[in-house]
């Protein structure tokens, strides 16, 4: 009985310490992309129509021209982030409309899509 009654708070406390150590929830309205020597990962992202969202930029290499990301807005307003190597560049943008937009390279060669639902 004594045994009994102390593996009950001694579950109840690694439970939740357990719980506690869980890995967070992806956070939707926040889009990793990397650069890598292959380009854009992913080269292709799906985001919501008039919800704020975060795209995370982040270049892992120097094997390539995309030193920089240059975002075309639907209405031609291009937006412009110099990536720094290892570091992640913040981009928060919110897309009135449906429709693909696109992203690449300021040289033009590296390209992906966003895919705006």
């Amino acid at each position: 009985m004594k045994l009994r009654t102390l593996l009950i708070p001694l579950s109840l406390a690694f439970g939740a310490t357990a719980s506690a150590d869980a890995p967070k929830a992806k956070d939707p309205s926040r889009i990793e992309i990397t650069v890598t020597k292959r380009g854009f990962n992913p080269d292709s992202v799906n985001v919501p129509a008039q919800k704020p969202v975060t795209l995370v930029f982040t270049r892992t290499t120097d094997q390539t021209c995309t030193k920089s990301v240059v975002l075309t807005m639907d209405d031609g307003k291009k937006i412009e982030r110099e990536l720094p190597l290892d570091k992640p560049v913040e981009l928060a943008v919110t897309f009135p409309k449906a429709g693909k937009l696109g992203y690449a390279c300021s040289m033009n060669m590296t390209k992906g899509i966003i895919v705006v639902q």
